[in-house]
């Protein structure tokens, strides 16, 4: 019960992630920016994501194909965009591929953050691992479709991630000024990789423990993507059809996991989103549930503060779900087989630690009041005893281990210290 509803908490309050970084992209492009303008482009936007999701899994289904085209599109044409060196991009720190550039980059250079508070920011990247899980019930094949789906999403994205930091890295220097004054003909006092190419930028760079005076490059340039890409406005697109995907792909997962935990009935007043509507059993409700968590979110407006507090939640998750796979086969149950060749129990239970740990390095208190509410929500549910049967790990370990102890005291002999009377009561049921 906790693991649901922790995730699909998190889940929900994803939704305003991402809707909150398309927001901010699309400020980017106006002249006058503000804190409410990314209030009021993401209120629409989760309204027009409300409509699509209620207008059935049919269209969110197209939608997706159709951001996903213009996703991939965007990715070539960034990666295409590195091999073409334009020399009006050289002030804004772009210089096609480079030994010396990926030589200075190679190494931390954090200015201020740590890597755990540059981790927290980056993990909700990689939170789609589940989505596939999600929405298991409008699989045709959910059992050959997730495992094959998900690893072939964790490859895919993997790669990409990875040639996007090496590149970019490759060929980009992290601070410019985009000012052509800044061009250097002696370079005798010029020892960075710019240099080469008659360009000094050190005016600006920070001193320790300062921020930068640059507004350009790989450390101080958001859309420097854009910059470098073959076509900058199809980056912008790129964006927006990542972050509204994923976003959609949250808006559709949130409601369906806790309309399965609705249907136990086991914390109060949540059965009430539980009713589907339609041939597909949409859960209405939930979506607009959903919605208003989102929105609430969304009103924060601040990227670098609502990415932290979902990196925490969806830790909790995992470490959940580690831990739950790590019981199963604990308890050996003979419902839980796993069929994955290295799949191995003492990875699971790492994998949760290695979650709890990394949620209190993170932010020790967020963890701690997370690990309250979970711990809070299991003594509930283990109090209450609702009248569900899961066929729960739990329970099965409880079987094993009556087992095992009845077994053991198969070759006990009887002793007056620990003699107890046995008694065996036989009841005949006469039929007539």
């Amino acid at each position: 019960g906790s693991i649901g509803l922790i995730f699909a908490f998190a889940n929900a309050v994803a939704v305003a992630m991402y809707v909150v970084g398309f927001a901010e992209t699309v400020v980017e492009l106006l002249i006058v920016r503000g804190i409410n303008d990314v209030r009021i482009i993401g209120t629409i936007t989760v309204i027009l994501l409300l409509g699509v999701s209620v207008a059935g899994m049919e269209w969110e289904g197209k939608a997706q194909i159709f951001l996903l085209f213009i996703l991939v599109t965007a990715i070539f044409n960034y990666f295409i965009g590195t091999f073409i060196p334009v020399e009006s991009k050289e002030k804004f720190g772009f210089f096609s591929y480079d030994a010396g550039i990926l030589a200075d980059n190679f190494g931390p250079d954090f200015r201020g953050e740590t890597f755990f508070s540059v981790f927290s920011i980056f993990f909700p990247a990689a939170t789609g691992i589940l989505a596939g899980a999600n929405i298991s019930g409008d699989l045709a094949d959910p059992q050959m479709a997730i495992p094959k789906g998900t690893l072939l999403a964790i490859l895919i994205t993997g790669l990409v991630y990875v040639g996007v930091a090496i590149s970019a890295g490759a060929c980009i220097v992290r601070d410019a000024t985009g000012m052509e004054s800044n061009v250097t003909l002696s370079g005798l006092n010029c020892t960075d990789a710019a240099c080469k190419f008659g360009y000094d930028f050190s005016s600006c760079r920070p001193v320790e423990g300062g921020k930068s005076a640059c507004k350009f490059g790989l450390y101080n340039d958001f859309q420097v993507m854009s910059v470098v890409s073959g076509f900058g406005p199809l980056i912008t697109a790129g964006i927006f059809s990542a972050t509204l995907s994923s976003a959609l792909a949250s808006l559709v997962s949130a409601p369906k996991v806790f309309q399965a935990l609705c249907k136990d009935n086991i914390y109060p007043g949540i059965a009430v989103f539980g009713k589907g509507y339609g041939k597909n059993n949409e859960p209405l409700r939930g979506y607009f549930l959903t919605f208003g968590i989102a929105l609430a979110f969304i009103l924060i407006a601040e990227l670098n503060i609502i990415a932290p507090i979902i990196s925490n939640f969806f830790l909790a998750s995992y470490a959940l779900i580690n831990f739950s796979v790590f019981h199963a086969s604990l308890a050996n149950s003979p419902g839980w087989r796993p069929s994955f060749k290295y799949y191995n129990m003492w990875v699971s239970l790492a994998g949760a630690i290695l979650c709890c740990v990394v949620m209190f390095i993170i932010n020790w208190w967020a963890a701690l009041l997370t690990n309250v509410i979970v711990l809070s929500l299991y003594i509930y549910v283990s109090y209450k005893k609702p009248d569900v049967n899961w066929g729960s790990s739990t329970q099965a370990l409880t079987y094993h281990q009556a087992l095992t102890h009845s077994l053991q005291l198969c070759g006990v002999a009887d002793h007056i210290k620990t003699y107890s009377v046995e008694s065996v009561c036989v009841c005949v049921r006469v039929c007539e």
